[in-house]
């Protein structure tokens, strides 16, 4: 039986089969909630926009001021910070093995978009970063950092090692490939 409450000291194969299926269900999750943020905030600021898994924008045009854009662009990476510790203050209370998928997705993806970011193509705190005049990589950093945190407390309450750590690599990397490429082949615009 596969355990989604760790009450033993070790885990099994079981425990390290559920972390990296439990990737599934959080990437749906974790993209579907950072990208709705960006897709509200603007419908709430006026726009007509679009979404897929993992984008959002608007239909045409550009935004009305440079607030709206850092608002639109600032929301997904809010509501997954909030996610971060929501999942983490989970584990805490309840030793829920599953809900390490959904801290480590956090990090994960906060982080591969700070490293598109430093090779040319800017994300959410990258592109306020510059309109604050920050160097690019101050926003980004500042926010897997703080994903980081709430990562390594849950991987440390849950006692992932390096074994459980490797699965949540696999588990993420799988899903990644996933979301990213369902894009160009799921949604239209």
């Amino acid at each position: 039986m596969i355990t989604t409450v760790l009450e033993k000291p070790g885990w099994s194969g079981k425990d390290y089969a559920l972390l990296f299926f439990a990737f599934f269900p959080a990437a749906v999750v974790t993209w579907g909630i950072h990208e709705a943020a960006h897709y509200l905030m603007g419908r709430a600021l006026g726009y007509d926009m679009w979404i897929t898994f993992n984008q959002a924008g608007l239909v045409e045009g550009d935004y009305d001021s440079l607030l709206h854009r850092n608002l639109v662009s600032i929301a997904g990476p809010v509501v997954t910070a909030i996610q971060a510790v929501l999942a983490w203050w989970f584990i805490r209370r309840s030793n829920a093995l599953w809900a390490y998928a959904l801290v480590f997705l956090t990090v994960w993806t906060r982080a591969l978009a700070m490293i598109i970011s430093l090779m040319g193509d800017a994300n959410d705190e990258a592109r306020i970063s510059l309109s604050l005049g920050l160097p690019i990589w101050v926003l980004p950093s500042i926010s897997v950092a703080f994903m980081l945190v709430f990562t390594v407390l849950s991987s440390r309450s849950l006692r992932a090692g390096w074994k459980g750590n490797l699965a949540a690599y696999f588990g993420a990397s799988i899903v990644t490939a996933l979301i990213v490429y369902s894009d160009q082949f799921l949604f239209y615009r």
